[in-house]
């Protein structure tokens, strides 16, 4: 029976260090622009991703994967909005009135979101794990990106909620703000994840 891509890419990724049996595998993060160092994987070798949502596992760690799903999701909607005006398939009252709401509410989550990961939940498992300080580093450093993005984009989206005449400049200017957003976003997500549903999934309780 034949695999498909999207099994290869739930599989941890490795390579060989050596043609010795005896050589360690190195464990490599999903994302293929990931900042994510080899030797903090060592959770995500024990539970990789293909596991994340099996019976043993999933009542702890699908409530973290959920958020993300919504969070990609929103970031979807939001860039496929956009491209449906600029491409003609929205006319300028559709696309304000559908994506005014959507903007205001994915900014709210998302900031809150961040929020409760840098004063709650990186701090804690940092203290669980010292040695993945670094790597809660980064996704903190992530967060302050982010959310300049956000506050940029509700920006846009003031000046969206005043704009009752077309204004293609301000539209492109979202989109761009958008296109960031979700590469940026993308690569934010995979790397969390690789750290953090590994240490939920193996915690007790």
């Amino acid at each position: 029976m034949g695999i498909n891509n999207s099994q290869i890419a739930d599989q941890p990724q490795a390579t060989v260090g050596s043609t010795d049996d005896n050589a360690k595998v190195e464990v490599k993060p999903r994302h293929p622009e990931s900042r994510l160092q080899s030797d903090w994987l060592f959770l995500y070798e024990k539970l990789p991703s293909n596991q994340w949502y099996s019976s043993d596992y999933a009542y702890k760690t699908s409530g973290w994967l959920n958020v993300h799903t919504n969070i990609r999701k929103r970031q979807r909607i939001l860039r496929q909005l956009s491209e449906e005006y600029l491409m003609g398939a929205l006319n300028w009252e559709n696309y304000r009135s559908q994506i005014l709401q959507r903007i205001g509410i994915h900014v709210l989550k998302l900031h809150q979101h961040h929020s409760v990961e840098d004063h709650g939940f990186f701090p804690d498992f940092v203290s669980s794990y010292p040695q993945l300080k670094a790597g809660f580093e980064i996704l903190e450093k992530d967060h302050v990106k982010l959310n300049a993005l956000l506050d940029e984009l509700q920006g846009l989206n003031d000046e969206l909620a005043k704009a009752n005449i077309e204004d293609k400049a301000l539209a492109d200017r979202l989109h761009q703000n958008l296109i960031t957003g979700t590469d940026f976003l993308s690569q934010h997500l995979t790397d969390e994840e690789d750290l953090v549903i590994p240490i939920l999934g193996l915690r007790w309780g």
